[in-house]
């Protein structure tokens, strides 16, 4: 059972790499579940350390790229909230340094028959 565990573990892991390379975060959620289900078979197990190795490996190889997933997932959520602004209007800072901003006016053109 531990090596089958194991083996599965590498799986689910390699899985996760590619979800996470590829930016498909829809099923990071069921990989995590069965993640934790396989590292409950292996705590009961108590594999060596030498076994374990490559598993770290992997997870701190997969938690790097999931804080620059996160990263990235912020750093758009800012953009889209930057031109979200820009479309309100345009951000200037007055004689004292506070912001302020100033309405965009849409002109609309009137058509006259």
């Amino acid at each position: 059972m531990p090596d089958s565990a194991i083996s599965q573990l590498h799986d689910v892991l390699d899985l996760e790499k590619q979800a996470l390379m590829s930016a498909d975060f829809e099923p990071l959620g069921a990989l995590l579940q069965r993640k934790e289900d396989l590292l409950g078979q292996l705590t009961k197990s108590k594999p060596d350390t030498y076994t374990l190795r490559p598993l770290r490996q992997k997870m701190d190889e997969n938690q790097s790229l999931l804080a620059a997933a996160i990263k990235g997932v912020a750093a758009a959520g800012d953009r889209l909230e930057a031109l979200s602004d820009v479309q309100k209007g345009l951000r200037v800072y007055d004689p004292s340094g506070r912001a302020e901003l100033v309405q965009n006016h849409h002109r609309s053109v009137e058509k006259k028959a």
